[in-house]
């Protein structure tokens, strides 16, 4: 009888144990997926710069778009011109001129004070377009710039990063809300001064 206690005590302090094992193991393991599932960010590939170190007065539209629309769809960020987390509307217009060597400032409002100024009607695909911010910021001095896409047959389009409801580099079109806002167009490509205007497709 004695024998048999014992045997049922030792039983009982082994299944303790092993049950004590098991779920320190399995708070272990759950621990280590919230980690990782907290801190690793996803990888997103930066497009690579286009820029031969060709001079600025020889980069046609053509280039500067097809490099621009690259980076559609990255997300709006505040303050970021890194396209591996996102780009706000100055950020975006700034990597992408740089990326052909042009000295373009950070700031929309500083783009008021670069390249020539363009009549609206005249436009071209590379020019910059400047606008007001929005009522909530930035409402009466520039506040937001994007690049002309197209501007024919009374169609203006232009490609920028919104922080509207796209929250992404988007194209968008010069419709009512942006005429509102609208400040100016000025142009850094000098390729621009030869061209006809596009037609938009």
């Amino acid at each position: 009888m004695k024998r048999y206690l014992i045997l049922i005590s030792l039983s009982i302090l082994f299944s303790a144990f092993a049950g004590n094992a098991y779920a320190h193991k399995s708070r272990r393991s759950h621990h280590k997926k919230r980690f990782s599932a907290s801190t690793i960010t996803p990888f997103i590939p930066a497009p690579k710069p286009v820029s031969l170190d060709m001079p600025t007065d020889s980069v046609v539209s053509d280039s500067l778009l097809t490099f621009a629309q690259t980076l559609l769809g990255r997300p709006y960020r505040p303050a970021s011109s890194n396209p591996l987390y996102g780009f706000d509307c100055s950020g975006f217009v700034s990597y992408v001129f740089k990326n052909f060597n042009f000295d373009v400032p950070r700031s929309s409002e500083d783009f008021a004070n670069v390249g020539e100024k363009i009549n609206i009607e005249d436009a071209k695909p590379g020019d910059i377009i400047l606008f007001t911010g929005t009522k909530s910021h930035h409402p009466h001095r520039i506040g937001h710039v994007g690049i002309v896409c197209c501007n024919a047959d009374g169609e203006l389009k232009f490609i920028h990063s919104t922080s509207g409801k796209e929250y992404c580099v988007t194209i968008s079109s010069f419709d009512e809300t942006y005429k509102r806002r609208f400040v100016r167009v000025v142009r850094l490509l000098k390729t621009n001064d030869a061209v006809p205007v596009l037609a938009a497709e």
